[in-house]
């Protein structure tokens, strides 16, 4: 079972192209990953991780297209927190429509909905992976050590925290 997990979870590095849409499409998929999954059996946990990570990337990207439509500043001040708040309100509002979370559902952990709770370790995992970024480009003189770095350490610290959540679980 581990070595389906692992490399149902690798098989999506080669899958990834460029996405330019959040609300009905990334929900849509979200939603139906969440069915592939629990038909095979991961936990919801694993994959509220991965939503996490693209709640993160999300509201950051919305917030830098704001930004460039603005010549670089922001329209009000702790632009990019309210945009990713309202991200995650707006994933968490679908999930609660779409039954992942709520009273009907029985996937819990902690008092929490498991997806929920994968969520927030998602966004928390994202957030470090980013200032992990920040550190590695300041040690190094302002420059990456390797090509798409942020996103090489993005990727793989969203899927080394959902193995943990899977060997813990």
């Amino acid at each position: 079972m581990k070595f389906y997990f692992i490399s149902f979870l690798f098989s999506f590095i080669f899958l990834i192209s460029t996405v330019l849409a959040h609300c009905p499409l990334c929900t849509a998929a979200t939603g139906a990953a969440v069915a592939f999954t629990r038909w095979y059996g991961v936990d919801d946990s694993i994959v509220g991780v991965f939503v996490g990570g693209m709640v993160v990337a999300t509201g950051l990207w919305i917030n830098n297209m704001v930004k460039r439509h603005n010549k670089g500043k922001e329209y009000i001040p702790f632009q990019p927190v309210i945009v990713l708040i309202i991200f995650f309100i707006l994933t968490i509002v679908t999930f609660y429509f779409a039954k992942l979370i709520g009273p009907p559902n029985p996937f819990k952990i902690f008092g929490i909905d498991r997806i929920l709770f994968g969520t927030l370790i998602g966004i928390g995992v994202s957030f470090a992976s980013f200032k992990l970024h920040e550190i590695l480009r300041k040690f190094n003189r302002n420059r990456n050590f390797l090509p798409y770095q942020s996103i090489f350490i993005f990727i793989l610290s969203l899927i080394t925290s959902s193995l943990v959540l899977y060997l813990v679980m």
